[in-house]
């Protein structure tokens, strides 16, 4: 078995940055639980090792990878707006909660733009694994 999964919250900034801005004007923004299913569920290394090791793999490894991203700075409104916690919570909020999140959240990016580009890492483990 192969794959990539995220490491941990802390090692991925970028993908947090807007939850973290945000959490003023959207209290009831979940917190992300590491123990939970969810794009960080895998990032700790012990516990893949011990969830593959208890269903049977072995010859278990996970390796870091970082991945350098970019996009054009004129998508990041769009990112903030429409994916991860935030993007979900404004699904249902008012244009103006919109629009307050918005213009709140996108200061929270700015160590990321250079120029046109928005540049971050993700920060990943390759997995990989035998069936005996």
């Amino acid at each position: 078995m192969r794959l990539i999964v995220w490491r941990t919250a802390e090692e991925n900034p970028f993908m947090t940055a807007a939850e973290h801005a945000a959490r003023p004007l959207l209290p009831d923004l979940p917190e992300r639980d590491p123990d939970q299913p969810g794009q960080f569920a895998f990032g700790d290394k012990a516990k893949v090792e011990r969830l593959l090791t208890e269903a049977g793999w072995g010859d278990i490894a996970l390796d870091p990878l970082d991945v350098e991203c970019a996009m054009p700075a004129a998508a990041l409104a769009g990112y903030v707006s429409r994916l991860g916690p935030v993007g979900m919570a404004l699904q249902e909020a008012d244009a103006d909660t919109r629009e307050r999140v918005i213009e709140t959240v996108l200061p929270a990016f700015d160590a990321f733009v250079q120029g046109e580009r928005v540049r971050f890492n993700a920060a990943c483990w390759i997995v990989t694994a035998r069936r005996p």
